[in-house]
């Protein structure tokens, strides 16, 4: 009973602090909320104990998909948020092995897991749904999210601007001449942050790209991050854009703005899933 109760207490203590750090991303996006719940269903289960065979098999194969959610999410779409729920299913893994079934379970006990379970079940089931959402180009979703202040933050980016041209070629002019290139960043895990890029001034082509997207999708232009790698050098990765002004569908790339002499500006495509002429396209969001 005392390892589940220090669970519980250390998981809840966590989740708080998640929570209350990650409140105005939690308040725009549905897919944070999903794998918040998804922890903190967790740490239910670590404080009861289940005791039928069923039940705990149910536990097992549920805390097995809410860990390759959880990896999906903070690999695929690079926000750690992800790592929180990997963490919250493997410790019910690691205490069903701990505090096994025994002969006694009070009515009250497989009641309460049952209920979780099946909310557990239903916000998996929710998840998917949300990851299977498709048009991404306009919403805050998946790998680029920002909030109202960011919002306030590009509006003033693109004042006096009346036309998709004419805010997206102001997004593209105030990021070659306020952020520069981070030449010393080399993380083992590159993930997705505004408000780091926005305060430091600075970042890689994932942090540029993204930066681009977030505001060109506050302004209603449709915009997708694209990450790829070069066909000719499959260890040379890179992020750019792919933005629709007009119907008509464009690749930019601002990081090759700031680090050449000539610029690549503005280069027109058939889509935003086109082949590109020099990169294999590995995802698009």
């Amino acid at each position: 009973m005392k390892i589940r109760l220090f669970g519980f207490a250390v998981l809840t203590a966590i989740n708080m602090y998640v929570t209350y750090s990650l409140w105005d991303t939690l308040l725009i996006s549905t897919l944070p909320v999903c794998l918040m719940l998804l922890s903190v269903f967790c740490s239910g289960l670590f404080l009861i104990n289940v005791k039928s065979k069923l039940q705990r098999t149910i536990t097992y194969f549920l805390a097995v998909l809410i860990m390759v959610i959880g990896l999906y999410f903070a690999i695929y779409y690079r926000r750690p948020l992800g790592f929180l729920a990997v963490f919250s299913s493997a410790t019910v893994i690691v205490k069903n092995f701990i505090c096994g079934p025994n002969c006694k379970e009070k009515l009250l006990t497989k009641i309460i897991g049952t209920i979780l379970l099946l909310a557990i079940a239903l916000t998996i089931v929710f998840t998917g749904l949300t990851f299977s959402y498709t048009n991404k180009s306009l919403v805050n979703g998946t790998g680029v999210l920002w909030d109202a202040n960011h919002e306030k933050q590009f509006d003033e980016i693109c004042l006096g601007t009346l036309t998709d041209e004419e805010k997206a070629k102001a997004a593209y002019t105030w990021i070659l001449n306020n952020i520069t290139y981070d030449y010393d960043c080399n993380p083992v895990y590159q993930y997705s942050n505004l408000d780091k890029t926005l305060r430091t001034k600075k970042g890689i082509c994932y942090d540029i790209a993204n930066l681009f997207t977030a505001i060109c999708r506050s302004q209603n232009i449709p915009c997708y991050s694209v990450d790829g790698y070069r066909k000719d050098d499959y260890q040379y990765k890179h992020t750019w854009n792919r933005v629709c002004i007009d119907g008509t569908w464009y690749n930019v790339d601002i990081t090759a703005d700031l680090t050449n002499a000539i610029a690549y500006g503005f280069h027109p495509v058939a889509n935003y899933n086109s082949v590109d002429e020099n990169f294999v396209i590995t995802r698009i969001y």
